[in-house]
């Protein structure tokens, strides 16, 4: 397998070759993680590189004072593998491997969602790495195989135990007819006062759980059109309340995520009670911005969204 498609290499990163001492491992891949949440999912891709740049400051620095970034590569939430040390080098990653195995951060914390993408991502650049130039083994463990540590986390330890990482990577579809396709869930109550519109908190994307507003990203260069269907159920609505759904666009505008563009709202009147509403859009999103769905109630007391879901389709432009 060629090189992983989303790749950025430390030329591309402005870095040079890579000071740490020369290593051949070839007895698997270790996945690592962020003692700290980084919430690098609902982040445009540069802000992956943006903290990639601020770690291996921290590492050649006086905390540190090692000689370069401490891990083989990152895979970002974006599908993206960045370059650490990279190919044939001693890593400062896991003691009692640095040496024999390679090293990959997914630069998530604890309760931070673990993209598709970052997953098909380390299945790429293990299957690229058990190539003839490096060969390695299949084998994929985590960082607390080694010593006593957290690390990977939970989440992604259970990754590492179930095979999901050593699986081969999924094709990338390339033809502009074949959508993407996300699965949100929410499965947590969520209060909202009366007339004060709030973004839908979804609790996991595809099985997988995490604390998620976007419903379409930022990834594709050219923006991406979008289908979404999504379902609320809504308790404590009296009798002829109004409830409304819409979707917003978001764009980044200095370090937070700002609205730009409402879409039509949905204003179902409730028969009494409790109640179960759905909303569609069909759109065309420019790039850079992210898309969430915002709700509001008109009644008189608080209410709560008890669960949502919404089945997204997404085609890059």
């Amino acid at each position: 397998m060629p090189r992983p498609e989303k790749y950025v290499s430390r030329a591309d990163l402005g870095w040079g070759e890579s000071p740490a001492q020369a290593a051949d491992p070839k007895s698997g891949l270790v996945i690592h993680y962020d003692s700290s949440n980084q919430r690098l999912a609902a982040k445009a891709h540069e802000e992956c590189l943006a903290y990639w740049r601020r770690t291996r400051d921290f590492h050649t620095g006086p905390s540190r004072g090692w000689a370069d970034i401490g891990y083989s590569w990152m895979a970002c939430p974006h599908a993206y593998v960045i370059e650490g040390r990279g190919l044939f080098r001693v890593q400062a990653a896991q003691p009692g491997g640095n040496s024999s195995h390679y090293s990959v951060t997914l630069a998530t914390g604890p309760t931070d969602v673990i993209t598709d993408g970052q997953v098909n991502a380390v299945r790429q650049l293990r299957q690229w790495l058990m190539e003839p130039r490096s060969s390695i083994g299949g084998t994929v463990l985590g960082h607390r195989d080694f010593i006593s540590t957290s690390c990977p986390g939970e989440r992604a330890y259970a990754l590492v135990i179930d095979g999901t990482f050593a699986k081969p990577p999924t094709p990338t579809l390339q033809e502009d007819d074949v959508p993407g396709h996300h699965l949100f869930k929410k499965t947590t109550a969520q209060p909202l006062a009366p007339g004060q519109w709030a973004s839908l908190q979804f609790t996991e994307r595809d099985g997988i759980s995490g604390e998620l507003y976007a419903l379409v990203g930022v990834d594709e260069p050219n923006g991406a059109l979008y289908d979404l269907s999504v379902g609320v159920t809504v308790e404590g609505l009296a009798a002829g309340e109004e409830f409304q759904l819409r979707a917003v666009e978001y764009e980044k505008k200095g370090d937070a995520w700002q609205p730009v563009r409402n879409r039509p709202i949905d204003s179902p009147v409730q028969a009494g009670g409790s109640g179960h509403f759905t909303y569609s859009w069909k759109g065309d999103l420019a790039k850079g911005r992210r898309v969430r769905i915002r709700v509001v109630s008109y009644g008189r007391t608080p209410v709560r969204v008890t669960d949502a879901t919404a089945d997204v389709f997404h085609w890059a432009r």
